[in-house]
């Protein structure tokens, strides 16, 4: 008994669009360029980390900001930088699932839930970093209210990929029933 699909064309894989070859190209070059960014702010913080033990040479070059100030603020960007290279990670993992004509796959809605994570960990590392930040650089004299700006559309960006991890998850469960179905 032969079985033929209803249409010629539901087995044989897509071809991937060239703004998906695009999007491959730029997201390695964002990758790269992260690793560099992180290297540059880890070499800046062991070098706040030097002024802060009392080297003269490097404690001098300080001029506007305190070697602790410098340090609390290139490891808050390295953190940020880390987070940056977690969330590109997994936009490179989603793109090769593009290229290869199969996005619906169970890995893909980890990845967004991954992404998501990693959005609102940041944010919230960016606020408590902010408010650091802020409180560290006031006089003991001052005695103000440290105000944190609330970005709301993190919040929506995060809500928004929430829901595009359900929806990957739900296609990859439908995508299955309709492999197991006659």
């Amino acid at each position: 008994m032969n079985v033929e699909t209803l249409y010629p064309d539901e087995m044989a894989t897509s071809k991937a669009s060239p703004a998906i070859g695009f999007l491959n190209i730029l997201l390695t070059i964002i990758w790269w360029g992260g690793w560099v960014f992180l290297g540059l702010f880890t070499l800046l913080s062991a070098y706040a980390g030097l002024g802060i033990l009392g080297v003269d040479a490097v404690h001098k070059s300080f001029e506007n900001i305190t070697p602790f100030m410098a340090l609390v603020s290139s490891v808050s960007v390295v953190i940020v930088a880390a987070v940056f290279l977690v969330i590109v990670k997994q936009l490179r993992a989603i793109c090769k699932t593009l290229v290869t004509g199969d996005p619906f796959v169970p890995q893909n809605a980890t990845r967004l839930r991954r992404i998501w994570v990693a959005v609102a960990a940041g944010e919230i590392l960016r606020l408590c970093s902010t408010f650091v930040i802020s409180r560290l650089s006031q006089s003991t004299e001052e005695i103000s209210v440290v105000a944190t700006d609330l970005r709301i559309y993190v919040w929506f960006m995060v809500l928004a990929l929430i829901i595009l991890a359900e929806v990957f998850r739900e296609g990859a469960r439908l995508r299955q029933e309709a492999k197991l179905t006659v």
